[in-house]
């Protein structure tokens, strides 16, 4: 049963991810949504560890980027799955207009925003 409450898309996105001391970095996202996220690593974190995402808007300019905390979903065969949980103002614009403007039908996204408002 599908327990996703946004839709996610392939993203081509430099993005790092912080889980305690480790900090990992991936050359693209395999999908990204308005609540969470895959990335491309093989790791062994435990579901439910707080972790920090840092997404890379322009790797040359490092200070452009999205922000957001989150948790851990699971982590297996080279993924970790990752939910948001909370975010700044101007990171949840841009990371609204990375998944609306990526996805064939923005109208669709408009409405698990507003259905779903919160990150979680």
């Amino acid at each position: 049963m599908e327990k996703r409450k946004f839709s996610r898309i392939p993203v081509k996105l430099e993005a790092e991810l912080t889980a305690g001391d480790m900090t990992f970095r991936v050359e693209e996202l395999k999908n990204l949504g308005i609540g969470g996220c895959l990335l491309p690593i093989d790791a062994d974190l435990a579901p439910g560890t707080v972790c920090h995402l840092r997404i890379l808007l322009n790797p040359a300019e490092s200070e452009i980027s999205v922000e957001i905390d989150g948790e851990i979903k699971r982590s297996a065969s080279g993924t970790v799955a990752v939910q948001f949980t909370r975010t700044d103002p101007d990171s949840l614009f841009h990371l609204r207009n990375i998944v609306r403007y990526n996805f064939p039908d923005a109208d669709v996204v408009d409405g698990e925003i507003r259905k779903h408002p919160g990150l979680r």
